[in-house]
């Protein structure tokens, strides 16, 4: 593959892959506003749904089974799985499973728990279930702008986009190393380190003694596009790495391409 056609591929996964990454900050951008919109403690679902829920366990509860729930509408079932520690108090957590008929009819349902022995004005914790009667509906009244959109959840929005900036990132990295062996086979290599000294400003590139340099040789630097941008005295030459002061005025970026002397 020729040099134009390598460099090209390398911009357009770089491109693509900071594009996925700024559709995986969008993607968890939607799901806090989706959360903050919809509030912590409600949840849409379809008929035949199952949904995790989790809340601080009273002190003067025996257990979670202790816990009085409350549900106004038919269809929707909170069962009790267990009981933990919390990670950060170590208070006790109950966990419940909320389970929705396949034949409940569409509408919301608000599920009450209370203290044991509490009275009716006392705290609850209350959840809120949607019911939807198909996955449409479901999507189309969502807070979160990738569901009603594209019909993801924000998060696996958010991971597949992570996920194929990873792939494209693998793809720069490859692209890169197959580029910068044929810049070696043609006498070029990177800027890898640009220092001001003194004397003027240093770099340093991966062309050494191995690829025909010596110290005193005089090499050209261009951008990637081949313009030429400056040239420079080689001071420091080892077998596969050397420094250079740019000489003039030149002005040399990371990136820039060194080429050897072509004589050397």
């Amino acid at each position: 593959m020729t040099e134009g056609k390598l460099l090209r591929r390398r911009a357009f996964f770089g491109w693509l892959a900071a594009l996925c990454c700024l559709c995986a900050a969008l993607g968890l951008a939607d799901s806090f506003l989706n959360s903050f919109r919809s509030g912590p403690n409600t949840f849409s679902m379809l008929p035949g749904g199952t949904e995790r829920l989790s809340g601080p366990l009273p002190p003067e509860a025996t257990d979670a089974s202790a816990l009085r729930v409350h549900i106004d509408q038919p269809g929707v079932h909170l069962v009790m799985t267990t009981q933990s520690q919390g990670f950060w108090f170590g208070n006790r957590i109950w966990q419940a499973e909320v389970k929705v008929a396949p034949d409940a009819a569409p509408g919301t349902a608000t599920i009450v728990l209370r203290d044991p022995g509490a009275d009716e004005k006392a705290p609850v914790q209350a959840f809120v279930i949607r019911v939807f009667p198909d996955q449409a509906s479901l999507d189309a009244a969502s807070n979160a702008y990738t569901r009603r959109l594209l019909g993801l959840h924000p998060l696996a929005f958010a991971a597949g986009s992570l996920a194929v900036a990873v792939c494209c990132g693998g793809l720069v990295y490859l692209t890169s190393r197959r580029l910068e062996a044929l810049w070696t086979r043609q006498g070029k290599a990177v800027v890898y380190m640009t220092k001001k000294t003194p004397d003027g400003l240093l770099i340093s590139f991966g062309l050494g003694t191995d690829h025909g340099l010596e110290t005193g040789a005089t090499v050209a630097v261009a951008d990637e596009s081949g313009l030429p941008v400056a040239t420079a005295s080689v001071v420091r030459c080892a077998a596969a790495d050397a420094s250079a002061l740019v000489l003039g005025e030149g002005r040399v970026a990371l990136g820039n391409i060194v080429s050897r002397p072509a004589a050397a």
